[in-house]
């Protein structure tokens, strides 16, 4: 059982659209075919065809481009004469002072940047009724104290200079200056912020709930002070157990450990708050 069947490697013609044996000599049978030849001319030919289409396609194109493009900007200076011929111009009248725009008819103040015009009764306007391309620095404007090419801010400016002289002159030297404002925002405190953590008291009494220690200035806690009764009996002075005559070894050794415990507490409770 040492032999085994192994396929022979295939070779798939892309033109022919067949399969043959991957071995030199059967490659060049197939390719000298007269099948393979005609087919392999065919291809070679459509190939030609195809790019001979695609160079016609593009020049077609850019041609009509080229045409698109060039009847645009034909239209585009079309709008702009007629939109510079419906706005007219400003031109500078020696014998008023001002600019005269003979298309709609108005005159414009360079010092005061007011209109003056409209019919039946003329008037004063800082927004007459004419399009936006026909205002003064908007439209063309030729001769008088405004520069070409500088619109109503530029009028002002040259209005200010000619009426006040060298002062005006040199105010449109001056450089411009920012200045950087910063915003603060006070954010209010709890009411409760300055109780509890560090700043806990530091006097009084420690676990007062309990009556489990008292706590001096200094911050340590007085374990050995002794709880007195609410309602005054005991103690030296009271009038219990102890006014009427010593007590037995098993009441002193009782009270002497619930006196350590009670200073056990005292102390765990002191460590807790961190005063010792």
């Amino acid at each position: 059982m040492t032999e085994y069947w192994k396929s022979n490697a295939m070779h798939w013609c892309d033109i022919c659209k067949c399969w043959m044996n991957d071995t030199k000599q059967a490659k060049l049978n197939h390719e000298r075919g007269a099948q393979h030849q005609a087919k392999l001319a065919n291809k070679l030919r459509d190939m030609a065809r195809k790019a001979e289409n695609d160079a016609k396609a593009k020049s077609f194109n850019d041609e009509a481009v080229s045409r698109a493009e060039a009847a645009a900007k034909k239209a585009y200076a079309a709008d702009l004469k007629a939109a510079e011929a419906a706005a007219g111009s400003w031109e500078w009248d020696e014998g008023s002072s001002y600019y005269y725009n003979a298309t709609h008819r108005w005159y414009y103040d360079p010092k005061t940047q007011w209109y003056y015009g409209g019919e039946p009764t003329p008037e004063w306007s800082q927004e007459p009724p004419i399009p936006a391309a026909a205002r003064f620095g908007v439209a063309q404007h030729a001769g008088g104290p405004v520069p070409q090419g500088q619109g109503q801010q530029g009028a002002g400016g040259a209005a200010a200079a000619g009426s006040e002289g060298g002062a005006g002159a040199g105010k449109e030297g001056l450089p411009f200056v920012t200045k950087k404002v910063q915003r603060v925002v006070a954010i209010p405190k709890h009411p409760l912020a300055a109780l509890g953590g560090h700043q806990a008291p530091t006097t009084g009494k420690v676990g007062g709930g309990m009556g489990a220690g008292v706590v001096l200035e200094s911050g340590e806690a007085d374990v050995g002070a002794k709880r007195k009764r609410e309602d005054g009996k005991g103690g030296a002075g009271g009038g219990g157990k102890g006014a009427k005559g010593a007590m037995s070894k098993e009441e002193e050794e009782a009270l002497a450990r619930r006196e350590a415990a009670r200073q056990r507490v005292a102390q765990r409770t002191a460590a807790g708050f961190g005063y010792v």
